[in-house]
């Protein structure tokens, strides 16, 4: 029975680590990521908190709301851009539960974007994220990066 009782502590102590492993805020940012590109801005949102705020430096006012996130940026992002591919460029950088990392963004203009039609022209431009996670969700997402490039990519 001591056997069999240690062994439980022991399976359920390695069994949460895992589940604590999981929700890391480096876990998180990666499936996160990994969903934008699979293309599915649905699987994208799930991954923000209720009410996080979405701050793009090229738009300047933050998009707050899970649904309004997903829609007006990840969506819009996913449709403007079906084959993007999005990937870390630097090793990340935390800070308690935020993480900071550089990226590139790669594809191919072929839908609309931002009421602008396509231009079927490849784009790729670099930034930096800075993502706080709570409770393996995302609550703040802030994005920096040269939007003149990408606009003069897209011309």
């Amino acid at each position: 029975m001591r056997k069999f009782g240690a062994y439980s502590l022991f399976t359920l102590c390695l069994t949460s680590g895992l589940s604590y492993a999981e929700t890391t805020p480096l876990a998180v940012v990666t499936q996160y990521m990994q969903a934008w590109n699979q293309h599915d801005s649905h699987k994208a949102g799930t991954y923000f908190a209720d009410k996080v705020s979405y701050y793009d430096a090229s738009v300047g006012e933050p998009v707050v709301g899970k649904q309004q996130a997903t829609q007006q940026v990840v969506k819009t992002f996913v449709d403007a851009v079906p084959d993007l591919r999005w990937v870390m460029t630097s090793k990340p950088v935390y800070n308690g539960d935020t993480i900071a990392f550089q990226w590139r963004f790669t594809g191919t203009n072929d839908g609309a974007w931002a009421g602008t039609p396509a231009t079927h022209k490849k784009i790729s431009f670099d930034g930096v994220s800075f993502i706080k996670v709570s409770q393996g969700k995302i609550t703040y997402q802030g994005d920096y990066y040269d939007s003149k490039k990408l606009s003069d990519q897209l011309k």
